[in-house]
């Protein structure tokens, strides 16, 4: 079994990899010996505990992570969120084709330099590139 624990909350799943109870010691969470099976299980956990630090990371720049949340990710559950500044940019995009039909330039300008002052201010607060719509809530407005 994998567990997974950040702030506090705790999420776990099973690795799927076996051994024999003898060959196993709880408190360092590694299988016993130099044989080959130890040297497999051992290897495997090792991988397993790079990938979740890397998922980790990945996912920490973009949203706040949850032990859930990365769990989710590693097993292939995860769904693809929006992004706020990308929706932004797709917005502005939207807004700059429409310039000298129904909107001016200085429009856009401004709407870029808000975009611009958002993107500031998720990186001083919340020290991420972006934030996914979902992970908006009151404390961000």
């Amino acid at each position: 079994m994998c567990r997974i624990t950040i702030d506090g909350e705790a999420s776990r799943f099973n690795t799927k990899v076996d051994i024999n109870e003898g060959n196993w010691d709880g408190k360092s969470s590694r299988a016993i010996g130099r044989s080959a099976e130890a040297t497999k299980v051992n290897n495997l956990l090792d991988e397993l505990k790079a990938t979740l630090h890397r998922l980790y990371h990945e996912i920490q720049r973009q949203e706040q992570v949850t032990a859930e949340g990365l769990k989710n990710e590693f097993l292939g559950y995860t769904e693809n969120y929006e992004t706020l500044l990308n929706l932004f940019e797709k917005h502005n995009e939207n807004v700059k084709s429409l310039i000298g039909l129904s909107k001016s330039a200085a429009t856009y300008q401004k709407y870029e330099v808000t975009r611009k002052h958002l993107a500031n201010f998720i990186q001083s607060k919340f020290n991420l590139s972006d934030i996914a719509i979902r992970s908006i809530n009151n404390m961000f407005m």
